[in-house]
């Protein structure tokens, strides 16, 4: 068990910061526009980021607002869903570390495997649009 134990508080802190987000995206309204985390990087650069309206469309997802949630950010559902499958990631390969019943090494593996391709999956547009506005600039 104290050999797991800095993999469960890395998941239990994943966990905790991934419903922060979804709690942040409840409270907080695109219709209010109420949103206090400001985009940064359109401040600096005056550029769009292609995370613009990431916050918005979360708050639309929360709501069941999805063709809301599209119009904020196109890649919103899938960001959303690399979240809501990471939340229930941590909490199951805590579980199966806990219980013990699959080898450590085999869990972590997959664990890891499944991230990397579930994280390129969903962020695959973020990531080809900060390519091409590195690109430009």
């Amino acid at each position: 068990m104290a050999e797991n134990k800095p993999y469960l508080i890395v998941n239990i802190i994943l966990a905790g910061m991934i419903g922060f987000i979804f709690i942040y995206s409840g409270f907080f309204s695109a219709e209010r526009g109420n949103h206090p985390v400001p985009s940064f990087c359109e401040e600096i650069t005056g550029q769009t980021a292609p995370s613009s309206g990431m916050s918005r469309a979360f708050s639309g997802i929360i709501r069941g607002d999805l063709d809301a949630a599209r119009e904020y950010n196109p890649d919103s559902l899938l960001i959303f869903a690399f979240f809501l499958i990471q939340g229930v990631q941590r909490i199951t390969v805590s579980s199966l570390l806990l219980k013990g019943r699959i080898k450590k090494k085999h869990l972590l593996t997959a664990d890891v495997f499944i991230s990397l391709i579930l994280f390129l999956y969903c962020f695959h547009g973020q990531i080809r649009a900060m390519i091409r506005l590195l690109s430009s600039s």
